[in-house]
Parts: structure tokens; C-alpha cells; sequence
């Protein structure tokens, strides 16, 4: 196959992280015979396969400390279990505000803030639509215009009340219910790599789904490298290999990722707050990289659902680094990220597309 790689643009931004995109692996090569301790391990929790993977005399102690720590962010973040902080705002919409923890007001806040300034790609009222279409769930289904009607006039930014003194949130109509599987995972990302160096963490990363966390480097010093999946492909079929560096968070967002078809139509998991229906996305995959997992989070969902012109508007930041595949084959990225990828050959004969 031939490949084409095409240079745009004038300014080198100075960002050093690299990407990740669901389904990844990580480099294939020999491993060190001593690298003072060693302990991975694959586990489910938060509604997806979680990997560990961490090096050094501190590699069980953090492991079992990330397992730990994942479990008590989703018994308070899911809002699929009962004695969740979320489930009780949910349970107590329009009839009273629910005291929360400081971290997950933070986190509503923050997520709030975020989607105001979505243009109503991303709203975390968007719970009542979700739940509708079940995309995710045994049973999934296209709505009726009118259920999907009702579903959607739950929605309101302006009816999630935030009390910072209180520390307490309040949806202010019943059947309202807030869903922050768009943004949580990033967020939890941050709070492992902050509790991972609290334990001693030396190097090694943490999956969770679409979003990964790296520490340090691999034992022999050479940074982590890992495929990045193309889209189009199976789970073993990569479009290119990047690195990744200390510190790094990434997030991707797909319509391949999680989908069912009806009457022989496929619907995707990421829905457009502004339809109600599955994103009409000129993107095939969006990855956003940062030291903010939060932000990467937030912006890989935004990005897919803004589109590819709204993606290569936002390229060009300080903060992050992206990389998009999009309908016609092309893989968009980040100018920072050169000497960070390497294209790979596939069937899809992608141009790649470097924006500065």
C-alpha cells in the first residue's frame, strides 16, 4: 500500500504529549530481566476493562491502590448504583438538593462549566436520552419522535443548581438526571496519577477504556509506545504507533466503539445533545491528549460531535494535542506530535495530515 503524508501550516506549537486511540497495545519488545518489581492485571469497573500495568519496588503497592481507588470513584460516580452521590441527585430531582462530597462537586462544577461552552455538543443533562435509547445497555432501541421528545425537555444546563457553600446539587425538575460517562473517566485519570505518585509510583499506566494514564517510562528508560487502532479496522489493526510521556492523559471517543443496528442501520453511542440521535459526525475517531484528563475527556466527545472543521479549528492549542480520522480517510494531527508518530500501512491507505 502507499502511504502520503502531507505538512500544513507555519507554527511548531511546543507540546510534548503524544496520543492514544481505543484499542491500543502497547509496543511489542523484550522486556528487562530486572526492573526491581512488577505487577499488571485486567479488571472491570466503571462500565469497561480496566488494565494495569506498573514497574518498580512500589509496582504492588500501586496496583492494589488503583484498584482500590477505581472502586470508591465509581461507588461514587455511577449512576447505575443505588449509593452513589450521582444516583441520589438523579433520585432527587425537583424535590431537593443532595449534599455531595467535595470532589465530585468539583468535578459537576467543572463539567458544568464545560458544557456551557460546548455550543450544546455536550451536556451532562443529556441522562434522560441515554437511558431512552439504551445503546449501551441488553436492550437498545430507536425512540419514537415523541419519547425522544419528552426525553429531550428534560434537558437544562440551567436546571443543575450548584451550591458551593452548601457543597450540595440540585436538579430542579423531577425525571431530570445528570450522566457523566462523557467526562468521568478522564477525571478519575487525573485522580489515579495524583494517588499514584502519593504511593511511590516510579512507571506504568493505567487503561481505562478510552482513556489512558502514563507514568514515567519503560524500565529500560525508553519512553511508552503504543499502537493507535484504526477505525475502520479490527482490534488488531493499527494506523500508526506514537509515544507517550510522563504525565500524559488521553481520551478517545469513536462511533466504532460501542453501537447496534436496527432495520439495518447502525447507531453509534455518542449522542448529539442538540438531536437526540447518535452524532452525524464527519469523524470517524477522535483523540485528545493533555496533562488534563478532564479537558481530554470533555474535548475528545465534543470534538467528535462538532465535527472535523471544528476539530482542526481547535489543533492548534497549547493544551492539548488531537488526532482525528476522518470520513475520507485522512488522519489529522497535531503538529507538536511530529518525531512522536509513525504511520502504519493499512487497508484504508491513509493520508496523514499534520496541522500547525
Amino acid at each position: 500500500m502507499s502511504r502520503k503524508v502531507v505538512w500544513i501550516g507555519c507554527a511548531v506549537i511546543a507540546l510534548s504529549i503524544v496520543l492514544y486511540l481505543a484499542g491500543f497495545a502497547p509496543e511489542s519488545r523484550e522486556e528487562p530481566e530486572d526492573y526491581g518489581g512488577f505487577r499488571s492485571g485486567i479488571t472491570y469497573a466503571m462500565n469497561t476493562v480496566i488494565e494495569q500495568k506498573w514497574y518498580g519496588e512500589s509496582a504492588d503497592t500501586v496496583y492494589t491502590g488503583m484498584e482500590t481507588k477505581i472502586r470508591e470513584i465509581e461507588s461514587v460516580l455511577s449512576m447505575h448504583l443505588s449509593q452513589s452521590e450521582t444516583a441520589a441527585i438523579n433520585e432527587n430531582a425537583g424535590v431537593q438538593p443532595v449534599e455531595v462530597s467535595q470532589p465530585t462537586f468539583d468535578l459537576l462544577q467543572r463539567a458544568k462549566e464545560l458544557s456551557e461552552q460546548s455550543d450544546g455538543a455536550f451536556d451532562i443533562t443529556i441522562a434522560p436520552v441515554v437511558e431512552l435509547w439504551g445503546i449501551t445497555s441488553d436492550h437498545p432501541h430507536v425512540p419514537t419522535d415523541e419519547e425522544l421528545a419528552q426525553a429531550m425537555a428534560l434537558m437544562g444546563l440551567e436546571d443543575l443548581v450548584l451550591d458551593e457553600e452548601a457543597c450540595t446539587a440540585y436538579l430542579t425538575r423531577p425525571g431530570m438526571a445528570i450522566d457523566l460517562g462523557g467526562i468521568a473517566k478522564g477525571w478519575t485519570a487525573d485522580q489515579l496519577r495524583e494517588y499514584a505518585r502519593e504511593l511511590g509510583a516510579e512507571r506504568g499506566y493505567v487503561s481505562l477504556g478510552g482513556n489512558l494514564m502514563i507514568i514515567g517510562e519503560r524500565p529500560d528508560g525508553d519512553p511508552f509506545k503504543f499502537g493507535l487502532r484504526d477505525p475502520q479496522g479490527d482490534a488488531s489493526t493499527y494506523l500508526g504507533t506514537v509515544t507517550l510521556e510522563d504525565g500524559c492523559t488521553m481520551a478517545t471517543t469513536g462511533g466504532y466503539e460501542r453501537y447496534f443496528e436496527e432495520d439495518g442501520i447502525r447507531y453509534h453511542h455518542v449522542l448529539d445533545p442538540r438531536t437526540g440521535y447518535p452524532a452525524d459526525s464527519d469523524l470517524l475517531s477522535v483523540a485528545v491528549i493533555s496533562k488534563d484528563g478532564t479537558l481530554a475527556d470533555y474535548l475528545s466527545t465534543t470534538l467528535f460531535v462538532q465535527g472535523l472543521e471544528a476539530a482542526k479549528a481547535a489543533a492548534g492549542s497549547e493544551d492539548y494535542a488531537l488526532v482525528m480520522v476522518d470520513q475520507e480517510n485522512n488522519v489529522w494531527i497535531s503538529g507538536s506530535l511530529r518525531g512522536n508518530f509513525e504511520p502504519h500501512e493499512t487497508d484504508a491507505d491513509y493520508t496523514y495530515i499534520y496541522i500547525d
